[in-house]
């Protein structure tokens, strides 16, 4: 099993340097290489390969006046062709679907909000080592790191990233992880996603939903106003950027810590887990929609409890968007035309049967993922 560790680093002046050199490193050879495959095409000529391209990315760094390219990690260079290439055949890939929008390629600029490179361990070699308080990367040496978590399995590549806040940080990816389970339960819960609660149980918990963005919008209105004020290029205008950039990023640190406390809690005290794959996408798509919608993130809720599922040895079971959770009394199965006009307590006209709205969809989500009720 693979597994990504995300740490924080905190490079000197000299390290930082070197990073936005191998990020305008990277950058170039995309740019480059993703052009030249454009002219090959139009001019009708073979397929241009991913060891085409490595050929001549190392023709490219002899010839003069692409000396700097050698001053890039080597394994970042390369990293970069496979990217392009998987770019390139996902996109002929979506052509040949019939995708309306199969989305080609774009050039990268140094103006977008993330930068990155990916670096790999050369071998056996100690190219990236992982230490107490430092990693150890190619073209930098040791740098600063924050390891809040001991990394396990073998080390495969490192990627540093710079986020629009301007920290930077470096995600380990390591495999031959032996995945630990934790101990069974006995315990099976259906899951119904909200808006005012994250998640409601079969067995009646509620997991409110702390509203983070929500919370925020005041102070984000005010630093998205103080941003559009200020002079384009100047100094002012870049730290008001990294001013907003920091308070979006407080927002999603804040709301990824609650979905993973919460989402881990769940796999901890329960075998089996099943959820419905609602699409917030879809669900957005009317004339007159709830911005409020776009906070809670059911897609990444049912995400991390599919994996986590995955590495605890417990199970976790996808219900279907269309099933009717909400139109059936889970007592007796009686399925409703709607009941969106209802409260969120509503009584049964076939049993009497009386129900709380969401936990009677997370019971009956329950019952469809365990085969113990047919879909209506």
């Amino acid at each position: 099993m693979e597994k990504r560790y995300n740490f924080r680093i905190y490079p000197t002046k000299a390290q930082e340097a070197q990073i936005h050199k191998n990020f305008g490193c990277v950058r170039f050879v995309y740019n480059h290489f993703l052009g030249k495959r454009i002219e090959k095409f139009q001019a009708g000529e073979k397929f241009y390969s991913y060891f085409d391209a490595c050929k001549d990315l190392t023709a490219l760094k002899k010839t003069p006046g692409y000396e700097w390219l050698s001053d890039a990690d080597a394994h970042s260079l390369q990293k970069a062709l496979k990217d392009l290439d998987k770019a390139y055949r996902d996109f002929f890939r979506r052509v040949e679907l019939g995708n309306v929008a199969p989305g080609f390629p774009k050039f990268k600029s140094k103006r977008e909000n993330r930068q990155s490179y990916t670096s790999k361990k050369a071998g056996l070699g100690n190219n990236i080592e992982l230490g107490g308080r430092y990693i150890k990367l190619p073209k930098l040496g040791e740098v600063e790191c924050k390891v809040s978590k001991q990394a396990e399995g073998r080390l495969l590549s490192a990627t540093v990233v710079q986020a629009p806040s301007g920290k930077y940080y470096v995600s380990v990816l390591c495999t031959e992880v032996e995945p630990k389970p934790l101990p069974q339960t006995g315990s099976e819960i259906g899951i119904h996603l909200g808006l005012n609660n994250l998640a409601v149980t079969s067995e009646g918990e509620k997991h409110v939903n702390p509203k983070h963005r929500e919370k925020a919008q005041k102070k984000i209105a005010r630093l998205q106003r103080e941003l559009t004020r200020k002079p384009s290029g100047s100094k002012n205008r870049e730290k008001a950027r990294v001013q907003l950039a920091k308070a979006f990023e407080r927002v999603t640190n804040q709301k990824n810590d609650t979905l993973h406390k919460m989402t881990t809690r769940l796999v901890r005290e329960h075998d089996v887990i099943c959820a419905r794959e609602d699409s917030i996408t879809n669900l957005r798509s009317g004339k007159n929609t709830n911005p409020r919608m776009a906070d809670p993130a059911w897609s990444e809720i049912t995400r991390q409890l599919e994996y986590k599922c995955r590495w605890y040895g417990k199970k976790f079971v996808a219900i279907d968007p269309s099933h009717p959770s909400t139109k059936l009394c889970s007592k007796c199965g009686h399925k409703y035309e709607s009941v969106r006009g209802s409260k969120s307590n509503w009584t049964c006209r076939q049993c009497g049967a009386k129900h709380d709205k969401a936990v009677n969809a997370a019971a009956n989500i329950l019952k469809h993922g365990t085969g113990g009720q047919p879909e209506t």
